[in-house]
């Protein structure tokens, strides 16, 4: 456990307290700015800019700009011919399990904390909630005079889809170690597995649209997010198990 204890302490480090993840977190709240601006009007809230906002913009935001702060660092380093460094020490196995959880935490706090942030500063002008109604699997929370709790837990929803996103481009980055394929690649994914399904007869919650951007109604808000949470855990569990196989195999072929 020492050399894994080592590795995320290190990792965390370099993901979030860096420039890149200032930079990344900063861009997610420009663009959510950017495209809400022209959305306010007069009867305007927080909740219903945001989520408008944010819509429109799900590839950029969960799909792109979560990966900078760590998803591509191992393309980077390969490129580099620094993985050696790091597996000397530490292990394939250890190395390979740091990268998983450090890429997943980073992608979901980089689009988490982007949401909170424009959130923040929509709240300068406009009221946090009003009338807005959503049709989602958390709207029950705006029914019972929770807004906050759903704002968190719709940001949380939506960040979990970051951190899928984030593992897939660390899975693709060990087969095809190159960053800028890394860091496009899980988008273009993402969009033929959308189309490819588009016309399947597949239960909603295996729908890749309904997946990363809807929210299945699982019985309750807390049901529904837990719901996400499994589903996008088995997919990096899958995706890890083949990354973990593959950088060893790399390494060992190098």
């Amino acid at each position: 456990m020492k050399p894994i204890s080592s590795l995320l302490r290190v990792g965390f480090s370099r993901a979030l307290f860096s420039w890149n993840f200032l930079l990344s977190v900063s861009m997610v709240t420009v663009v959510l700015l950017m495209t809400s601006i022209g959305m306010i009007n007069p009867q305007s809230d927080v909740l219903s800019v945001a989520i408008i906002s944010g819509s429109g913009n799900i590839p950029l935001i969960v799909g792109i700009l979560p990966l900078l702060p760590f998803a591509i660092t191992f393309a980077s380093e390969w490129e580099e011919r620094a993985v050696s460094f790091w597996i000397i020490r530490s292990g394939v196995r250890a190395y390979a399990i740091s990268k998983l959880m450090v890429s997943a935490a980073s992608g979901f706090l980089t689009t988490f904390t982007g949401i909170l942030l424009h959130v923040l500063l929509l709240r300068i002008q406009l009221p946090l909630y009003t009338t807005f109604q959503t049709g989602d699997a958390y709207a029950v929370l705006l029914d019972a005079g929770k807004p906050w709790t759903y704002l968190l837990s719709a940001a949380a929803h939506l960040s979990l889809s970051s951190a899928l996103f984030a593992v897939i481009a660390l899975w693709i980055s060990a087969y095809i170690p190159n960053k800028w394929t890394a860091l496009t690649a899980p988008v273009v994914l993402y969009f033929v597995w959308l189309r490819l399904t588009r016309y399947w007869d597949i239960p909603p919650f295996l729908n890749p649209g309904m997946l990363v951007e809807g929210t299945y109604h699982a019985g309750s808000p807390m049901a529904s997010l837990l719901f996400k949470f499994g589903m996008v855990m088995c997919l990096i569990w899958l995706m890890g198990y083949g990354t973990i196989g593959q950088i060893g195999r790399r390494v060992r072929h190098d």
